[in-house]
Protein backbone atom coordinates (compact mmCIF):
# COMPACT_ATOMS: atom_id res chain seq x y z
CA UNK A 1 0.00 0.00 0.00
CA UNK A 2 1.21 3.12 -0.79
CA UNK A 3 0.34 5.74 1.65
CA UNK A 4 1.62 9.01 0.00
CA UNK A 5 -1.18 7.97 -2.39
CA UNK A 6 -3.92 7.15 -0.16
CA UNK A 7 -3.29 10.50 1.33
CA UNK A 8 -3.52 12.28 -1.93
CA UNK A 9 -6.68 10.27 -3.52
CA UNK A 10 -9.11 9.68 0.01
CA UNK A 11 -11.69 11.52 1.40
CA UNK A 12 -11.91 9.11 4.06
CA UNK A 13 -9.40 6.32 5.38
CA UNK A 14 -9.81 3.27 7.74
CA UNK A 15 -6.57 1.61 8.94
CA UNK A 16 -7.47 -2.56 10.06
CA UNK A 17 -4.97 -4.63 11.49
CA UNK A 18 -4.96 -8.30 10.84
CA UNK A 19 -8.72 -8.28 10.56
CA UNK A 20 -9.77 -5.89 12.99
CA UNK A 21 -10.82 -1.83 12.10
CA UNK A 22 -8.66 -0.17 14.17
CA UNK A 23 -9.38 3.78 13.00
CA UNK A 24 -11.32 5.44 10.81
CA UNK A 25 -11.63 9.40 10.14
CA UNK A 26 -11.02 11.94 7.67
CA UNK A 27 -7.68 11.39 5.64
CA UNK A 28 -6.29 15.17 6.37
CA UNK A 29 -7.13 13.84 10.36
CA UNK A 30 -5.91 10.56 10.26
CA UNK A 31 -2.59 11.52 8.62
CA UNK A 32 -1.86 14.53 11.12
CA UNK A 33 -2.97 13.59 14.18
CA UNK A 34 -4.48 10.06 14.36
CA UNK A 35 -6.59 9.69 17.37
CA UNK A 36 -4.87 5.90 18.54
CA UNK A 37 -0.77 5.08 19.34
CA UNK A 38 -1.34 1.97 17.00
CA UNK A 39 -2.68 4.71 13.98
CA UNK A 40 0.05 6.89 14.31
CA UNK A 41 2.66 3.98 14.46
CA UNK A 42 1.72 2.46 11.63
CA UNK A 43 1.16 5.62 9.24
CA UNK A 44 4.76 7.20 10.36
CA UNK A 45 6.48 3.03 9.86
CA UNK A 46 7.28 2.32 13.23
CA UNK A 47 5.64 -0.94 12.73
CA UNK A 48 3.96 -2.59 9.44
Amino acid sequence: HNMQQAARVSDVTAFFYIGKLIEVDKTKSMFTKPSLKQTEDYITGRFG
